[in-house]
């Protein structure tokens, strides 16, 4: 379920062991850069110390993975692997003091090898109040960082390719007949630079009605290249009482089956994959059913009361 997103407001990397909290933030929580072979960037990301003194803080980059499920970044360590994105960043100076419920922006530089292929490379700048050297030296226990992720599409021979691997909207075994759904596709970007799947996910009925369309990834949520990402969401509002699913019912009516159609652009090309399932508003149907029964209580009621005044004769009591 929403365990769908890359752009984090801000990913907070821990490295060894225990969590505490962090008093500064950065922004923004991604940015996006392009240039061509050989050219260096200029780019700035804004430090906010929140703390109530003054602190000095470390500047580094790092390479991550994308998790194919919800898109979180999973980090490398530094000395793992630095290649690519991370070493082409530099930095006027590695520590910034900076005074408390203040922000500086802090400036930073990319330069692009003029041997390297187009498309989009990715990889963090990160901002800790300790410096790594320092921390792998004592030993220390915890190094919190908190990284601002950086997209840069080297221009040339680009390639913006689109797979839909799947779609379903069965409610994944689920066997209400709720016309509301969860639904979940996968994506594969085959290109070579940074997708953003749009498109919307329409309900047709039996008699070729459109009875419901839901825009999809309105997170803007990111698939990079030759990589599968899992996405998911719902099909209309999602009911929580009686009175919301027998509302739903009667808005957007339906009975029988019912197709999901995704659909999903890609550059000039059209994505599409469809998941049929059956669906039945018996919240609607009993209410009515309920409705009628009353009125005929009702009505036989009435009928009794009218064949009792009936038979009193003119004049009796």
């Amino acid at each position: 379920m929403f365990r769908r997103i890359i752009p984090l407001l801000c990913a907070v990397v821990l490295l060894w062991m225990p969590f505490r909290a962090l008093a500064f933030a950065i922004a923004p929580a991604t940015l996006d850069l392009s240039g061509q072979r050989g050219e260096t960037i200029d780019g700035t990301i804004a430090v906010i110390n929140n703390g109530s003194a003054e602190q000095t803080y470390y500047l580094g980059t790092l390479k991550f993975v994308p998790g194919e499920q919800s898109g979180t970044p999973s980090f490398i360590p530094f000395e793992t692997d630095h290649s690519g994105l991370p070493e082409w960043i530099a930095f006027p100076v590695r520590t910034v003091a900076i005074p408390a419920n203040t922000k500086v922006d802090v400036p930073f530089t990319v330069t692009i090898p003029q041997n390297v292929a187009s498309g989009t490379v990715y990889g963090a700048i990160t901002v800790s109040t300790s410096p790594s050297d320092v921390v792998a030296a004592n030993g220390a226990t915890i190094e919190a960082k908190m990284a601002s992720l950086i997209f840069l599409t080297v221009e040339g021979e680009t390639v913006d390719k689109l797979a839909l691997l799947d779609f379903d909207a069965t409610n994944s075994g689920n066997t209400s007949l709720q016309l509301t759904r969860w639904f979940t596709f996968r994506v594969q970007n085959q290109g070579n630079v940074v997708a953003v799947p749009t498109g919307t996910v329409t309900l047709v009925d039996a008699l070729g009605r459109t009875v419901l369309s839901q825009p999809i990834n309105q997170e803007q949520s990111r698939v990079l290249p030759m990589t599968t990402r899992s996405f998911s969401g719902t099909i209309g509002p999602v009911p929580t009482s009686f009175g919301d699913e027998l509302r739903s019912d009667v808005a957007n009516f339906a009975i029988g089956p019912v197709t999901a159609t995704l659909t999903i652009a890609s550059g000039s090309k059209t994505l599409t994959k469809s998941s049929t399932y059956w669906t039945l508003p018996w919240h609607l149907l009993l209410t009515a059913a309920m409705a009628v029964v009353i009125l005929l209580v009702l009505s036989k009621l009435l009928s009794r009361g009218r064949d009792r005044l009936g038979r009193i004769q003119p004049g009796q009591q």
